[in-house]
């Protein structure tokens, strides 16, 4: 039951997406040094910098089931505070004496009725500007696709967000049990069981976001030869 008990973790969704957050900052820096030292080929460099992303992902998902792990370790077996598990609060307040001398007395607000702005029925309606105002439609066509299939790519990083629940439930289910029950029992390669976790709720969708940046990137390799980045890319039709 404790085990059990330990496994829920709080805001899921938010605490992945820090994970994903710091991920992504690393995917990044990667492209720029790989970008420093020579590799200007987009469809080459952008699944190497999934790659070394995902590497740190693993890293941090490591860090995060180790810090559950030795939280659950302490005494208290990190739960809540003595007064809180009581259902009582610490701080008790008193109720003040009153000796009746704000009872009679009225607050009467004007009953002046709210008044509001007319809206015109007859205002003109607010124009979007077009796509077609800076690029033609033979040019803009290039641009919607590569941005369609980068699209896949963040379809990926929020397929990771939205499994994040049961994920990380079963990392701190693991991490329970290996500050308890494995412990006890002195059975090895504990560690190895977070990876296996890991692997199986995220591996598709990183597999996803590498064949979508590696599509991207031969598209704008073939379409602009020239484009080292996604802005020279973007810069190049407008």
């Amino acid at each position: 039951m404790r085990s059990l008990v330990a496994a829920r973790v709080s805001l899921p969704r938010l605490q992945m997406s820090l994970l994903v957050l710091l991920t992504a900052a690393s995917g990044f820096l990667a492209s720029v040094m790989l970008s420093a030292i020579g590799m200007e080929a987009l469809w080459l460099r952008y699944p190497v910098c999934v790659l070394i992303a995902y590497g740190a992902f693993l890293g941090l998902v490591w860090v995060w089931r180790r810090h559950r792990e030795w939280d659950l370790s302490l005494p208290d077996g990190g739960g809540a505070s003595p007064s809180s598990a009581s259902g009582k609060s610490d701080w008790q307040g008193a109720g003040g004496g009153s000796g009746g001398g704000g009872a009679s007395a009225s607050f009467d607000a004007p009953a002046t009725p709210a008044s509001f702005a007319a809206l015109d029925p007859m205002s003109p309606p607010v124009e979007l500007p077009s796509l077609d105002d800076s690029l033609d439609a033979d040019e803009s066509l290039p641009v919607v696709l590569v941005l369609v299939v980068l699209g896949g790519a963040l379809l990926a990083v929020f397929w990771v967000i939205w499994i994040a629940p049961a994920l990380l439930a079963e990392l701190a289910l693991d991490a329970a049990l290996s500050a308890g029950l494995y412990r006890r029992m002195r059975r090895p390669a504990v560690d190895a069981d977070w990876l296996s976790t890991t692997l199986r709720h995220t591996v598709k969708p990183f597999l996803a976001a590498t064949l979508s940046l590696l599509v991207a990137g031969a598209l704008m390799n073939l379409l602009v030869p020239d484009a080292t980045s996604l802005s020279e890319f973007l810069a190049h039709y407008r």
